[in-house]
């Protein structure tokens, strides 16, 4: 079975990584955490095998309705798409702030920062 995953953010502090089967619907979401961000960063073949933590149905389905795609990969690791900044600034915000890095050994069942990071666009490039 072939699958891919996304990082899909709504800005108001609700990020989620998604895991969508072959027709592009959504089979599985996970709310974002250090835990599974380090995961789908640096093992996306590990996320075809992990349970959601809630039944997806109806509209969520839709990869869109979880919000704007900051990246997207193939269930052996290629990246298909990606929004740079929203990557970038994501990084800096669930890691990086907090002294550690998506591939920091030990990530695993840390404890998720005590803020929940809010992704957006930088208003500098708006016109």
């Amino acid at each position: 079975m072939t699958w891919t995953a996304q990082w899909r953010t709504k800005g108001e502090l609700i990020d989620a990584v998604l895991v969508l089967d072959d027709t592009g619907t959504v089979r599985e979401a996970f709310s974002a955490n250090q835990e599974v961000l380090s995961r789908f960063l640096t093992r996306t073949e590990d996320l075809g095998t992990l349970r959601g933590e809630s039944s997806v149905g109806g509209d969520n389905g839709n990869p869109e309705a979880w919000g704007e795609l900051v990246i997207a990969r193939t269930s052996s690791g290629e990246v298909i798409e990606v929004e740079p900044e929203l990557l970038w600034h994501g990084i800096y915000l669930w890691f990086r702030s907090w002294g550690v890095d998506y591939d920091t050994p030990g990530l695993e069942g840390s404890s998720p920062p005590r803020v929940v990071p809010r992704l957006q666009r930088s208003s500098l490039m708006d016109d």
